[in-house]
């Protein structure tokens, strides 16, 4: 267990400190929880209630005495955000939010809020899946191959000379070469969808329809924790939903593979595990399940405090993976009684 999470540990401060490069730590909300105005996205000329955004300590001097009266409510009149603008506040916000951001525009222009999230994240994770269909089938494959691989790791355990060292990292180069895996493919796939999740994390605070939008009659702006202070039922469906996709997306690999074992009447070997203090595996199901629910306890902590948009946009993610994973499944498994 202790080997195995401190392997996740650099994983994840890697993608931390991307992370921390992506975002250079910019907060769009102010200290009322509101979008700052002059970070909105707008793709043309809008207006939006004065007290649905902070206007707190604005910079820009075209925002500023520009509020007008309509029907006893104040109103703030936005400019369309052009490409040029947003690359002035950083390559990031230049090259990934506002492109994002743009496009829920567009799409909530024509619908609403919800369908432009919706869209937007199917087009997304289609470029996403397009680029990586091949990090994405490695990865699936690792899990079938875990015992073998798993193996390998018990029999040059207790073997710390270099020659044995050397065995283990070719017998393990062997494996992957007999099933075709790549394993640096599963964090190709982690720094594409790590900026893309930021992204999306700006794009949906910051753009104009998603801040002056809503889906059923429910505001996109607000977060889970008002929901449940508030007793919001859409905002807590949202959120448990979000939970609950992200927990069956992670262990759907293990279901599929423990499926496909069963139906092909597979003699499981039992291999010799090392086991910690607590009896668990390093590298066997107690880690992976470690790992699983340490990354949505994560997930469900943040996302308390972000606009519920986010978890919207995080729930249709993954529910689009678990469509992947189970497409690739059966390309997998149609591939195998090719070669058969």
């Amino acid at each position: 267990m202790k080997r195995f999470l401190q392997s996740k540990v650099k994983v994840l401060f890697v993608c931390l400190f991307l992370l921390l490069a992506c975002t250079g730590c910019s907060n769009p909300r102010g200290q009322d929880g509101k979008t700052k105005l002059e970070v909105i996205i707008a793709s043309e000329e809008v207006q939006i209630e004065k007290e649905k955004v902070n206007v707190d300590n604005i910079s820009k001097k075209e925002l500023k005495n520009v509020t007008t009266t309509v029907d006893g409510k104040e109103m703030v009149t936005i400019k369309p955000t052009t490409f040029g603008e947003a690359c002035k506040t950083g390559w990031f916000d230049g090259l990934v939010v506002w492109p994002i951001a743009q496009i829920i525009n567009g799409i909530a222009s024509k619908t609403d809020a919800g369908w432009g999230i919706i869209l937007t994240t199917i087009i997304i994770q289609l470029v996403v899946f397009l680029l990586t269909r091949k990090s994405q089938e490695s990865a699936q494959i690792m899990q079938e191959v875990q015992p073998e691989l798993q193996h390998i790791q018990d029999k040059y355990r207790d073997k710390t000379d270099e020659r044995s060292r050397m065995m283990m990292y070719q017998e393990t180069q062997a494996l992957y070469k007999k099933y075709n895996i790549k394993p640096m493919g599963s964090m190709l796939v982690m720094f594409l969808q790590l900026p893309i999740m930021m992204g999306m994390y700006y794009a949906t605070m910051r753009a104009f329809s998603v801040v002056d939008g809503s889906f059923l009659g429910n505001s996109l702006a607000g977060t889970p924790m008002t929901g449940f202070t508030t007793m919001n039922l859409f905002y807590i469906v949202v959120y448990v939903l979000m939970i609950v996709f992200q927990l069956i997306s992670l262990k759907l690999p293990k279901i599929l593979k423990d499926r496909k074992d069963k139906k092909d009447n597979v003699r499981k070997r039992k291999y010799k595990v090392y086991q910690d203090k607590n009896k668990n595996s390093v590298f066997g199901g107690s880690g992976m399940d470690m790992y699983m629910y340490m990354t949505t306890a994560m997930i469900a902590v943040l996302y308390l405090s972000w606009p519920i948009a986010m978890s919207f946009y995080w729930c249709v993610s993954s529910c689009i993976r678990i469509i992947q994973q189970l497409v690739l499944q059966v390309v997998l498994d149609k591939r195998t009684e090719k070669k058969a």
